[in-house]
């Protein structure tokens, strides 16, 4: 084979390379971008219930110690004792963060995932 040849191989070879790259980045980023995209947005009407989770280490009486502290009225505490469910007045009022919440999550169509079912026996 000539040089010519080895030379555009190879080049042919890194063209391969940095096209595939760009195909799994740009893969990647419309995923990412899809995905936010399809994130409810706010919705008008009454209030719902937010759960709060906590670090697994968080005691339940101090999750919700650290929950009351925002003013939020407490539901129930969830299926573990690091999440609790808080109430907010209003759906325009937008409840603090507690100090130290890893998330706070509205229950719209999480309720089962979070919510005990020995809490949604008690609730019915």
């Amino acid at each position: 084979m000539s040089t010519v040849a080895i030379l555009t191989n190879v080049r042919s070879r890194k063209l391969r390379q940095w096209r595939d790259v760009g195909l799994i980045a740009g893969l990647a980023l419309c995923s990412g971008l899809v995905t936010l995209a399809s994130l409810p947005g706010p919705v008008a009407g009454p209030a719902v219930p937010l759960a709060v989770i906590f670090p697994p280490w968080v005691s339940g009486e101090e999750a919700v110690a650290r929950s009351l502290a925002t003013g939020a009225r407490l539901l129930r505490q969830g299926a573990v004792p690091f999440v609790v469910v808080l109430a907010p007045e209003a759906a325009t009022m937008p409840v603090a963060r507690p100090a130290g919440a890893m998330l706070v999550l509205r229950l719209d169509g999480l309720a089962g995932c979070i919510i005990s079912s020995e809490a949604e026996a008690n609730r019915l």
